[in-house]
């Protein structure tokens, strides 16, 4: 009997899983632009540097129109730098800003956040999410993410960036990048 529910447990616990939000495909330096899709780059300052212990960080979005979500690393497993670069594919569309997810390092592993992302101003759409839009083809600046404070912003510097990332993606025209802050 032990054997029994021992089996339908573990069965149950493989067949449930929570929920799965699909991660943008990052782009590799010898990708170029694939149709139908465009790509995102930019930087991402995180809070907690060093004591991120290694942990993987990452930002849901979702689309406005499918109400697909999901997510980007913004900061890579055992990376401790506090600045990171990101750059992924995405689907055209109108994207906005859902939480910030993050694991602290503690002394038995890690403890998990997920911190939901609000503009102190409401948009043009009546929202207080930052927000973006995307069209197929084309590469986008989305700017240098500072979530190293509680409060959220966005700055652009993208001549720094665009001389770091040339160099590795040397497929890609990062000179012509369309400039969109989340705002």
């Amino acid at each position: 009997m032990k054997f029994i529910i021992t089996s339908f447990l573990l069965f149950i616990t493989i067949a449930c899983k929570a929920q799965n939000y699909p991660y943008l495909s990052k782009v590799e330096s010898q990708n170029t632009k694939p149709s139908s899709y465009a790509i995102v780059y930019g930087e991402f300052v995180q809070r907690l540097g060093f004591s991120s212990g290694g942990f993987p960080q990452d930002i849901r979005i979702i689309n406005q129109e499918t109400k697909e979500i999901q997510t980007i690393r913004v900061k890579p497993a055992y990376k401790s730098a506090k600045a990171n670069t990101f750059i992924c594919f995405i689907k055209p569309g109108n994207y906005a800003i859902l939480n910030y997810w993050w694991t602290k390092s503690k002394w038995y592993g890690g403890e998990m956040f997920t911190e939901p992302v609000y503009n102190n101003v409401k948009n043009a759409s009546g929202s207080n999410q930052f927000q973006f839009s995307i069209s197929e083809n084309l590469v986008y600046y989305v700017g240098t993410w500072h979530f190293e404070q509680d409060q959220v912003f966005f700055s652009n510097d993208k001549l720094q960036l665009d001389q770091t990332v040339e160099k590795k993606y040397s497929r890609i025209n990062f000179n012509t990048a369309k400039i969109i802050l989340p705002e």
